[in-house]
């Protein structure tokens, strides 16, 4: 008798879209992103802002895909503005292998 496939385990990772990995080519800082991971876990059309970063639901030790709409500001305030004024899209595959990790996603690539 086969036995089915082993599911995959989910845990929680946190997302960085740092400046350092291509991440604002026009200039300023991230401050808001909509984001998503494969089919594990998504903004949910709602901006994440204030800063680089993102705690994401994925699948642990399988490869699935990040797809974000990251904005800049030359000078992010501390109050949500009305409009972000610079966007980019950033979509990379990434591979966490343990809960609680921190991957940097930006244009140029991946790091863990």
């Amino acid at each position: 008798m086969a036995t089915p496939p082993a599911q995959a385990s989910t845990g929680w990772i946190y997302i960085s879209f740092p400046k350092w990995l291509g991440n604002c080519p026009a200039g300023g800082s991230v401050f808001a992103i909509l984001a998503a991971v494969g089919n594990t876990w998504t903004t949910g059309g709602k901006f994440d802002w204030g800063d680089d970063l993102v705690y994401a639901k994925v699948n642990l030790n399988k490869s699935q895909q990040v797809s974000a709409q990251v904005w800049c500001a030359k000078k992010p305030g501390k109050t949500k503005p009305e409009r972000f004024p610079i966007s980019h899209a950033v979509t990379q595959s990434i591979k966490p292998t343990r809960n609680g990790q921190t991957v940097w996603v930006g244009l140029s690539g991946v790091r863990y």
